[in-house]
């Protein structure tokens, strides 16, 4: 019998190797009987028993009649896509408890009289992104999400530079960000010339931090609508470092694995992005000039290209192939 391939990651929404195999196995051959089912996981009929329980207590599989293992695995999809609801949500809990703890440890300290932490207003917090990206030594990561506070693409030619002279960016991108034109371009422009960059459904924040030494938080509150915080070396900025890590493990590459389909077009790469954030079929027919039904027939086409059984799993698939 030929080799399976097997794909990298993982599908389910808990880290169980064990369980993982056997819902592989049964997503490719449902009609498996137990004996053949642990011979090609190489498990025992024991342990591949007891792998069957676990997914149907993860939500991962169910019960049914007509079928020699009395349970059936549910589609891929479906699976994978509790399993990103779950990790937002707990980016989500994070980001509450980072707030949280952050008002606290002021508060601790009298607002503002901590040398390394402290408020800033938009302005400032505009100057302080343009010299921290001049001043850092090795990198500057961030979390991107609309609003935006600066005109979209007037620090381009700046981050082009530093990028240049070795300088490395990571950021990740908002999918909403892909509604945005311009911040879509810009976006696009700087993935081309060297930035690695990731888009996730729902961002925690809004984040800036330059090497390991200092970030920019921007905060909106109930009486100011426009004010950032600025920190510097401490255990907090340690916390923001490790958000941004798990946050960027979570979210989807842009244009790094695979190769670009040189036959898609322009229209054809709007039209993902536009999918990846989540458009819907009227916002995306305004946009093209085109009738709602034209828009159906165009996704429809891109979904079957793909192998994608829904909008966003599109726009994720053709960010891993580096088609966006």
């Amino acid at each position: 019998m030929a080799e399976r391939v097997r794909g990298k990651g993982r599908v389910l929404p808990v880290d169980d190797p064990v369980a993982e195999k056997v819902y592989a196995e049964l997503a490719r051959s449902p009609w498996l009987e137990i004996t053949e089912l642990a011979a090609l996981t190489s498990l025992t009929e024991h342990d591949t028993r007891g792998a069957l329980g676990r997914l149907v207590d993860m939500g991962a599989a169910e019960h049914a009649v007509g079928v020699p293992l009395k349970v059936v695995v549910l589609p891929p999809s479906a699976v994978a896509a509790e399993w990103v609801r779950r990790l937002e949500d707990q980016v989500i809990q994070s980001h509450q408890a980072v707030e949280s703890l952050t008002q606290e440890y002021l508060a601790a300290r009298g607002a503002g009289s901590a040398s390394r932490i402290r408020a800033v207003s938009a302005e400032e917090m505009l100057h302080l992104f343009e010299t921290g990206q001049e001043n850092c030594r090795g990198s500057v990561r961030g979390i991107a999400a609309p609003p935006f506070a600066a005109v979209i693409g007037t620090n381009d030619e700046r981050q082009l530079r530093r990028m240049g002279q070795g300088i490395s960016y990571r950021t990740i991108y908002a999918a909403e960000a892909l509604n945005h034109p311009a911040a879509r371009t810009s976006m696009l422009h700087m993935l081309a010339h060297g930035e690695e960059g990731r888009f996730i459904a729902k961002t925690p924040m809004k984040l800036v931090i330059f090497d390991e030494e200092l970030a920019l938080v921007p905060v909106v509150s109930r009486t100011r609508t426009a004010e950032s915080l600025v920190i510097g070396r401490s255990d907090l900025l340690d916390g923001f470092l490790s958000l941004f890590e798990t946050v960027w493990e979570m979210a989807m590459p842009l244009g790094v694995e695979g190769t670009v389909d040189t036959d898609l077009g322009d229209d054809e790469r709007e039209l993902l992005c536009l999918m990846a954030a989540g458009s819907t079929d009227l916002r995306i027919a305004r946009h093209f000039g085109v009738s709602p039904r034209t828009v159906e027939r165009r996704i429809k086409t891109v979904l079957e290209r793909l192998g994608a059984t829904s909008r966003f799993q599109a726009g994720a698939l053709a960010a891993r192939r580096g088609w966006l």
